[in-house]
């Protein structure tokens, strides 16, 4: 079992972010395929944060501190919501951005994934016949969302993501 100090040590130790920075951090990634995010909804609509110690309910300081290593943000345009998500580990964040509720959902605006404060930028391939196309939210929204097939499926971080552990 780890002792108090270690854990504190190891928060010391690695990036660890507060709602405003998260928020700062939103609006310089630019988030803007289709729907030209300027980050001024983030706080407004932030409805839930959930990290590995529980589940916060608004209002939230924006001072709180966000002390999960991998943190995922996603957008609901049509509620509007926005959530913030940790995770004990890389493989939970990506089985959450792959899964029904991560980036696919055609109710899902948007989904930026972080790494110890810093944005990782990520793309989504999937089997079309012989060969692996590029996940698009506008080309799903330009077809029928709901139904639609996304064989096999899988996370591709960009280099400077894949080097943050």
């Amino acid at each position: 079992m780890r002792s108090r100090q270690a854990d504190l040590r190891d928060r010391f130790l690695r990036a660890s972010m507060n709602l405003i920075q998260l928020a700062d951090a939103l609006t310089a990634c630019a988030v803007a395929d289709p729907w030209a995010f300027d980050g001024g909804e983030f706080l407004e609509t932030l409805s839930r944060i959930e990290m590995t110690a529980g589940i916060l309910q608004p209002p939230f300081s924006t001072e709180l501190e966000l002390n999960d290593r991998f943190i995922v943000v996603d957008h609901e345009a049509h509620v509007p919501a926005s959530s913030v998500r940790g995770f004990a580990d890389r493989a939970a964040l990506e089985a959450f951005i792959l899964g029904p509720a991560g980036l696919t959902n055609p109710f899902t605006t948007f989904c930026v994934a972080f790494v110890d404060g810093s944005c990782c930028p990520f793309r989504l391939l999937y089997v079309d016949g012989a060969r692996d196309v590029e996940f698009s939210k506008a080309a799903q929204l330009e077809r029928d969302p709901f139904g639609h097939e996304y064989p096999e499926l899988r996370l591709e971080w960009s280099p400077t993501a894949q080097r943050r552990s």
